[in-house]
């Protein structure tokens, strides 16, 4: 395996980057003392959001429940001046890809990634197919259950065309996608993230503030409002490889050129440094950049160096 390797010290004081389900900052246990943690998901959001900033081209993909939604947009389109087929046509794909949750908001059960190229193909796919009369009768209020089975079978082999050779769809490369009711449609990732560690012990600290009332009546007394929240300071240790044989196979990115390969490394360390979790970005300002950062390409397996400060 030929990986790239960024191993990355990066501190931040009077943060809250990553919150848990009370709004503190994350921790962990770690060599049996507390450590700040921002977990890996949170990071690898920032990192695509400014990917997708720098490149829009190569990295246009969005994650979304909201998939009928988009797929109608989509047929409209190709179909115009028939809405009644652009919708049955729209939850026929998105009963193929994901399974419907609520036809009204327009969304499936889980959320799925997937890039504007990739959806277009699935929409001229199934524009390809004979529906005959069973869009109507499968999905209609009372629906047909053997037309629906028809449309169902149809459906989910133009459904193929989803995860195709596709030139806007990179970051899912790097980040893989996982479809948990059709595994054909899932991608391993060519990432590598760890969750951040902080290289030293942390303990949470909480920031009692109150907000002044600017047109409070002259006899109030008090604050118009007070709370606290929690924060802490820590300088972390962060892993990130990239598995640059994987990212370049057959079903990955072995159709883009050098230089469009090049492109999306590039935009990959460049990312991995530089973004940061927007928690709080205007009350804590956490936009410190890293103070060390070790590149390395080398052959073998990913090493983390996170026992370094155990």
């Amino acid at each position: 395996m030929k990986i790239l390797e960024l191993h990355i010290l990066q501190s931040f004081p009077v943060t809250c980057l990553n919150r848990d389900d009370v709004g503190a900052p994350k921790s962990a246990i770690f060599g049996g003392t507390p450590r700040a943690r921002v977990s890996s998901q949170c990071w690898k959001r920032a990192q695509r959001e400014m990917m997708q900033s720098m490149n829009g081209e190569l990295f246009a993909a969005n994650r979304t429940r909201f998939l009928i939604l988009a797929l109608e947009e989509a047929f409209s389109k190709k179909i115009e001046d028939d809405s009644e087929r652009v919708r049955f046509l729209a939850l026929a794909a998105a009963d193929a890809i994901g399974t419907i949750d609520n036809i009204e908001k327009g969304n499936v059960k889980t959320l799925l990634f997937f890039s504007p190229q990739e959806l277009v193909g699935v929409v001229d796919a199934m524009l390809e197919i004979n529906f005959e009369n069973n869009l109507a009768m499968a999905y209609d209020s009372k629906p047909d259950k053997k037309a629906l089975k028809k449309v169902q079978d149809k459906a989910k082999k133009a459904v193929k065309k989803f995860g195709g050779k596709v030139k806007d769809a990179a970051d899912i490369s790097i980040f893989g996608r996982m479809v948990a009711d059709d595994h054909s449609l899932m991608v391993e990732g060519a990432g590598m993230f760890s969750h951040a560690l902080s290289t030293h012990k942390v303990s949470n600290e909480i920031d009692f503030f109150s907000a002044v009332d600017d047109v409070a009546p002259e006899d109030s007394e008090g604050a118009g409002h007070i709370g606290t929240l929690e924060f802490n300071s820590a300088c972390y240790y962060r892993y990130i490889a990239l598995n640059l044989d994987l990212l370049k196979d057959g079903d990955h990115l072995n159709h883009f050129s050098d230089e469009e390969f090049q492109a999306v490394v590039d935009a990959f360390v460049r990312a991995s440094i530089l973004a940061v979790p927007g928690a709080r970005k205007n009350s804590m300002m956490g936009f410190n950049p890293p103070e060390y950062v070790l590149g390395t390409i080398r052959e073998g397996q990913p090493v983390s160096l996170a026992n370094a400060f155990e």
